[in-house]
């Protein structure tokens, strides 16, 4: 066998490709932290391999290693290939039954969105079936310091991250209702990680009221939808019936996009 042949032979090794997509496939399914013996001894793959493998990954940034637990999970680099094949499969499509599910049920405009570097970009809008309701063109780009659907992605953000990104772009009065103070933010921030649902009280239009919930493939995060209705009709009672079908509506789509995601992903892989 002549060098040049060899050389070919050892780029194009089908097992470490094979191997490789593995790992991925367990760490995705898996959807936790993973150490590089839980890797190895799940796959019966050598522990040598399987870090030589992880490191290759990691340097892509499919994967990520928490220094301190020494444990790999899915990395930004995943997500933004998932999302470029989930792109096919069109995300207002997917969405849209579901859209006009929760618009029956709470009588009130249903939005969808993306976050788009510092804004959030409306994808789809489902209005409600009444004379008086709120409505916005598809297309349209929120700020990300705006109202409900900026908390939920805000809530996204490491404290220092989003400090320097308020500190940057700055906390602006909409309303008399703002909440401009940066420590009063934060902890409006951390309410929404811990309830799983952003609230805007006529923080960024009068007479407004709006929920957002996020839908995520996994543990990641593909859009928001919120709901949006006057103040008048989206009483206390009505904000509590509204959370409970929206909340309901985002777990329903993440479980239906993270079955269009990962399957499609592990797929292309092969």
């Amino acid at each position: 066998m002549s060098t040049d042949v060899f050389f070919i032979e050892n780029m194009y090794n089908p097992p470490i490709i094979r191997k490789a997509i593995a790992i991925i496939k367990l760490i995705v399914e898996e959807d936790r932290p993973l150490g590089v013996t839980e890797i190895a001894r799940t796959l019966s793959i050598n522990k040598s391999t399987a870090f030589g493998i992880l490191k290759a990954l990691q340097e892509e940034e499919l994967i990520v290693r928490d220094s301190s637990t020494k444990q790999y999970a899915m990395g930004p680099g995943l997500f933004q290939l998932s999302k470029m094949i989930f792109k096919r499969t069109d995300l207002t499509s997917v969405a849209r039954p579901f859209l006009e599910d929760l618009m029956q049920l709470v009588d009130e405009t249903v939005f969808l969105g993306v976050r788009q570097d510092d804004t959030v970009k409306i994808l789809d809008v489902i209005e409600a079936k009444k004379d008086f309701k709120i409505s916005s063109p598809v297309g349209t780009k929120l700020p990300i310091t705006a109202g409900a659907v900026g908390k939920v992605f805000l809530s996204l953000m490491s404290n220092e991250d989003l400090i320097c990104l308020l500190e940057n772009k700055g906390l602006p009065r909409y309303t008399e209702g703002s909440v401009t103070d940066l420590d009063l933010f934060l902890e409006e921030i951390e309410k929404t990680r811990s309830l799983g649902y952003g609230i805007d009280l006529e923080e960024y239009i009068r007479g407004i009221r709006a929920v957002a919930a996020l839908i995520r493939s996994g543990a990641h995060p593909v859009a928001a939808i919120w709901v949006v209705g006057f103040t008048s009709s989206m009483t206390d009672e009505k904000l509590r019936h509204v959370i409970r079908h929206l909340t309901r509506t985002a777990e329903l789509m993440s479980t239906r996009i993270a079955s269009e995601i990962v399957p499609a992903y592990i797929g292309a892989s092969e």
